[in-house]
């Protein structure tokens, strides 16, 4: 079973396609020991055409899995046209993806990631950082970059 995005599920996915940079950057790898950032790559810098990309695919995506945990929002998502493909990631997991890109972001006491696998939105992730229960994204406007 599937379903659109709510409304401020899209916005927030947007505002973090058009907003968000993967990490870790400099100053986080700086506090990494030397076995972690050898085994670390530095993100990639993002491009304009990949934002647009990301962007043009986010209108293909659909819910596929809800998060159960009773915490968070969270939602995995796949294209439309592969819904019933259980190798296309939507876990934030593995999956058949050749390049992932992490987005980040920070709201309110809780990080917020989005996964794109192929450049193909697949997991909106809203982890609360404390026992706090979030039972929707918050508005894109109090999203911190």
């Amino acid at each position: 079973m599937y379903w659109p995005l709510t409304p401020r599920e899209h916005e927030v996915a947007l505002t973090m396609i058009r907003h968000a940079h993967p990490s870790p950057d400099d100053q986080n790898r700086a506090t990494f020991t030397d076995p972690q950032r050898e085994a670390w790559d530095q993100p990639a810098p993002i491009t304009p055409q990949q934002r647009v990309t990301w962007e043009s695919n986010l209108a293909e995506v659909v819910v596929t899995n809800p998060c159960e945990c009773g915490s968070c929002p969270s939602i995995g998502m796949r294209p439309v046209t592969r819904v019933d493909d259980k190798s296309r990631d939507d876990t934030g997991g593995q999956g058949d993806f050749a390049n992932r890109v992490i987005l980040d972001a920070t709201v309110d006491g809780c990080m917020l990631l989005l996964f794109i696998d192929d450049d193909s939105p697949s997991y909106l992730e809203l982890a609360p950082t404390d026992d706090e229960v979030f039972t929707e994204f918050p508005p894109p406007e109090r999203i911190l970059f």
